[in-house]
């Protein structure tokens, strides 16, 4: 197996794992939607509020997702030829997708984190 296609592997099995957690993490997020309708004033606002926040960070995982799926094209599309100009330029874009998307993905486990442990002491 050649660089090319050890890329393209490794993208796949690394979007396909991202594709299962943002799908935990949706799961998560609607648990805790439910949870927070069911509080009262000030505790209810508040957790609205972090739901809210974890909903806009998951759409800029989606965002940052889809581009990982087109540099994916990108190494799958790309002939012989251009495979040797596009190599580094692809290895990069993947490593920020990547470096991207795992700091998302911090990111939206604290919040729901946060969410759920407001939700706990509500």
């Amino acid at each position: 197996m050649g660089l090319k296609d050890d890329l393209r592997q490794k993208m796949e099995t690394q979007l396909a794992e991202w594709d299962a957690s943002l799908e935990r993490f949706r799961e998560r997020l609607k648990e805790l939607q439910a949870k927070a309708e069911q509080l009262e004033g000030q505790a209810k606002t508040e957790c609205q509020e972090l739901v809210s926040k974890a909903k806009d960070m998951i759409h800029e995982l989606e965002t940052k997702l889809e581009a990982g799926r087109k540099e994916l094209e990108r190494v799958k599309e790309a002939t012989d030829e251009a495979w040797e100009d596009l190599k580094a330029n692809i290895q990069s874009a993947w490593d920020r997708a990547k470096s991207g998307i795992e700091a998302g993905w911090a990111r939206l486990k604290e919040a729901l984190d946060q969410a759920s442990s407001k939700l706990k002491s509500s």
